[in-house]
């Protein structure tokens, strides 16, 4: 699912995608991803599907990038079905909340996805 994820994003969008982190100085827009949990519902006789939650941040140097690159990620993402990745359902979005006129803006999407490993 995370290389599929990945190829998925990154074929999509026009901004970098990479999970985990950025380091510092990177080009912005940018997308990162994290997974925030993962189980495998089980049958009697088999192990079934994995059910995971990944976070994905669209960062920006202002609020018009980030908002701009969470919209190509739903796009991309919302109600997808493809390769190991059953349904990908958008769960919740956070804007970022910075006082700091020079930190990088974030809008968050919190995706539930079901997917076969």
């Amino acid at each position: 699912m995370e290389e599929h994820l990945f190829t998925l994003l990154d074929g999509a969008l026009s901004c970098p995608v990479k999970w985990g982190y950025f380091s510092d100085g990177e080009t912005m827009p940018r997308v990162t991803m994290v997974r925030m949990a993962g189980k495998r519902e089980h049958t009697l006789t088999t192990k079934g599907l994995m059910r995971g939650v990944v976070q994905i941040d669209c960062w920006g140097t202002n609020y018009a990038q980030a908002i701009g690159a969470s919209r190509d990620v739903r796009t991309a993402l919302e109600g997808y079905s493809g390769g190991p990745i059953v349904s990908a359902l958008l769960t919740a979005t956070r804007d970022s909340s910075s006082n700091d006129a020079n930190a990088a803006q974030r809008v968050s999407l919190t995706f539930a996805l079901t997917y076969r490993d």
